[in-house]
């Protein structure tokens, strides 16, 4: 696992898809934003086997650009096992710090729900296999993602549970699985929703995310999303938590370098 210094407080951009299409015209720009912005490190999360070729060049291309290997759920339909084993045969290169984007969603309904399912496994006992964190991706399909982790994980697996999106009890399930919950944008939209949820977590099993290009944070929802949002979630989050927005960041950074290995 490549073990990186920190050197402060240095933002972190836990969930990122800047080899999404939608950056082809301006991704230099876009990172030069990212960093101008005060961000130290992007996990850039790969989601499909044909992916993974942009995922894995973007890492490449700088030390503060982390990759990660897996199949989102909504991808299953469209892949095979052997795509998946491909995948996951780079989770021991020296850029990878997690195992994602995987995980269940029944909402969006793109692939079979017992696919989803089998995919998922696979992911999960490859990162009890390997070591690496998963980053789980979890719609209206939250007691299934907790039973699997706790099946499949047998309490040796770590992980974020991105853009998270359930309620008290899950929230804690996943705490007490040794989990964090990633917010981002979608925190900023409902105030009145996302602000208990965030005080009742706390900051100490918070991680900071964009889901680039996805979920652009309030006030620049009509935008596309990018990583130098992150303060803009940083600032929000404070205000939810009534604390100052340096120590959000000082928190939900220290948070992520714990969870994918930054030293």
């Amino acid at each position: 696992m490549r073990r990186l210094l920190l050197g402060g407080v240095s933002l972190i951009d836990s969930h990122a898809h800047v080899h999404d299409r939608a950056f082809d015209a301006d991704r230099a720009a876009v990172l030069e934003r990212a960093w101008a912005s005060g961000l130290g490190h992007i996990v850039e999360v790969n989601i499909s086997a044909e992916g993974w070729p942009r995922v894995n060049e973007l890492a490449q291309s700088d030390p503060r650009i982390h990759a990660t290997v897996g199949i989102h759920p909504h991808d299953t339909g469209r892949a095979d096992l052997r795509d998946l084993d491909r995948l996951l045969a780079a989770a021991g290169d020296p850029g990878v710090v997690a195992i994602g984007e995987t995980g269940l969603d029944y909402y969006r309904d793109y692939a079979p729900h017992d696919l989803q399912r089998d995919f998922f496994r696979r992911h999960v006992a490859a990162a009890r296999e390997t070591g690496l964190p998963l980053v789980v991706h979890s719609r209206e399909a939250h007691d299934d993602v907790i039973r699997i982790i706790e099946e499949e994980g047998r309490g040796e697996v770590k992980g974020v549970l991105h853009c998270f999106s359930g309620d008290a009890t899950v929230a804690r399930r996943g705490i007490d699985l040794g989990f964090f919950l990633g917010f981002g944008g979608a925190s900023t939209y409902s105030p009145a929703r996302s602000a208990p949820m965030i005080r009742s977590v706390g900051q100490e099993r918070i991680l900071l995310e964009t889901d680039c290009p996805y979920l652009t944070p309030h006030p620049r929802r009509n935008a596309r999303n990018e990583p130098s949002n992150i303060p803009v979630i940083a600032t929000a989050i404070a205000g939810y938590l009534g604390v100052d927005v340096a120590e959000v960041e000082r928190v939900t950074d220290s948070n992520a370098a714990q969870l994918f290995g930054f030293s």
